[in-house]
């Protein structure tokens, strides 16, 4: 009697587990306008400097000598991205928005050629 509970009570579970089993397909509809937008966004993210992007800086000192070199380097357009500010006391030219620390550390090695006192700035 015992083992003809047991079989019931198995054949009992046997059928109800599959006869509720899902067949587990997902099908996701998603608008092509939802693509374009996060590829925009991620063009927008390399252009717009921000602090979470690595930099090298080869130029620490005066407003005068700070617009020399800086029109120097447009003249030669040497490297790509060039900034020029002001953080007290002192002007800086910075070169370069990189996001991750080995592309900085490559470039850094060609810009110290010509800027042997460069370094690389950390995001903040």
């Amino acid at each position: 009697m015992k083992n003809l509970k047991l079989v019931f009570f198995v054949f009992i579970n046997f059928f109800i587990f599959f006869s509720f089993a899902q067949d587990g397909k997902v099908t996701i509809h998603q608008d092509k306008k939802i693509i374009d937008l996060m590829e925009l966004k991620k063009a927008v993210n390399k252009e717009d400097f921000t602090s979470g992007q690595f930099t090298v800086q080869i130029f620490n000192g005066t407003y005068e000598k700070g617009n020399r070199l800086m029109k120097e380097l447009i003249l030669e357009d040497k490297f790509k991205d060039i900034y020029f500010s002001f953080e007290t006391p002192y002007y800086k030219i910075r070169i370069g928005k990189y996001i991750s620390k080995i592309e900085a550390i490559k470039e850094l090695e060609k810009i110290k050629k010509t800027f042997p006192a460069a370094f690389i700035l950390k995001p903040n």
